[in-house]
């Protein structure tokens, strides 16, 4: 009884955002990973040296080198900023996009270009290729040299303008649309971790919503169906089957699809004053993200099973953290929210055991099979 109220603050009252529950560590002591070291806590991007290759990586044959004026940036109209460089429209090429790397290392510029050409190669309907890579000029503003790559522009907006909070005419307007995003993603997941023809694993691991485009093509039926593209590929490892990277960015994986879940069907809740992704998480929701010594006792993983999950979050999940407009979006509720409830408790007790670190076998075609019976139900 006593967890059963603990973990119920997950869900809280019907008008209020997850709580969580009563314990030491409030909301001004989330425990994150700056305070405790990259051992304490993992996070969402993973630590990024661990992903990199090592300097003095030669370009890829496959990959062409490229002359700065044939593809030439608009520099007064940036589409995207980040860590590692800008993102800019090329001029006269409405396709096609230019990043111009912030940091001066040539081997970034090489690992960015040589994951899109593998991907285009192994999941074309997903991935952005790239054309090339060079060297642009020295500016008077900048005196020195940039590393420069041109990209395929992904269709649509990012699924980050695309939530259905937003109300945008280009992006999520239905509960089945959402389903389907899902489910995409969860294929091209298990595409990463499928070798290519060189027996080779590709793992993109910056998965928030802003590196996700969503596009909308249109059915046999004349409905309107998304599709969606990964892009910005900063955050990325390339491996062997038995590497133990691998094991380690299936887990991330695992833990970017509650993310995108919780994004996808109840984005109302997520706190946008903050940029980081993990600051934006519903409350209720952020320990599962967390090692289990860190989390509210109700939260640890030897506390935890898809049952108890289940029994506890499915109504207060479906009535009170779902969207408001997806609730009345099925033709059978109850047979939804009871397979919601399912899709939560198998989800969230995977998250836990991924952000736990430790081997572990996580069963992305089960959830891909909820998400498969809750379009069925889903009214377009």
């Amino acid at each position: 009884m006593a967890m059963r109220s603990a973990v119920l603050g997950l869900a809280g009252a019907a008008r209020e955002v997850p709580s969580v529950p009563a314990s030491p560590q409030s909301e001004n002591q989330r425990i994150m990973p700056s305070e405790h070291g990259n051992a304490a806590l993992p996070t969402l991007l993973g630590n990024r040296g661990q992903f990199q290759k090592k300097a003095g990586v030669k370009t890829d044959s496959s990959v062409q080198s490229v002359s700065w004026t044939d593809f030439r940036p608009d520099l007064d109209h940036k589409l995207g900023s980040g860590a590692y460089g800008f993102v800019y429209p090329v001029e006269g090429s409405p396709d096609k996009v230019v990043k111009v790397f912030s940091r001066g290392d040539w081997s970034e510029v090489v690992k960015e270009s040589s994951f899109a050409r593998d991907m285009k190669d192994h999941d074309p309907e997903h991935f952005v290729d790239c054309l090339g890579i060079g060297v642009a000029p020295e500016t008077p503003s900048s005196k020195q040299q940039k590393h420069f790559a041109v990209f395929e522009k992904a269709d649509g907006i990012s699924l980050g303008s695309a939530a259905h909070r937003f109300h945008s005419p280009d992006g999520i307007d239905s509960v089945g649309q959402a389903l389907n995003v899902l489910e995409q993603l969860i294929d091209i997941m298990t595409g990463m971790m499928t070798p290519d023809v060189n027996g080779k694993l590709h793992f993109h691991l910056d998965l928030k919503a802003d590196n996700i485009m969503m596009s909308k093509t249109k059915e046999t039926d004349g409905k309107a169906a998304p599709k969606i593209t990964l892009i910005d590929y900063g955050v990325v490892t390339t491996c062997s089957e038995g590497d133990p990277s691998a094991q380690s960015s299936v887990l991330q994986m695992f833990r970017w699809l509650g993310w995108e879940m919780l994004w996808t069907l109840s984005s109302e809740h997520f706190r946008l004053n903050a940029e980081n992704p993990w600051d934006q998480l519903p409350e209720g929701f952020f320990p599962f993200f967390q090692r289990s010594e860190f989390r509210p006792p109700a939260y640890q993983t030897q506390q935890l099973s898809p049952d108890l999950l289940k029994a506890n979050l499915e109504k207060g999940f479906f009535d009170a953290v779902l969207s408001p407009a997806f609730r009345g979006q099925w033709s059978n509720a109850a047979k939804a929210q009871n397979i919601m409830g399912k899709l939560i408790g198998d989800l969230f007790y995977g998250v836990a055991l991924a952000s736990d670190c430790k081997p572990v076998d996580l069963d992305f075609k089960m959830i891909k099979a909820s998400l498969q019976e809750l379009q069925k139900l889903a009214i377009a």
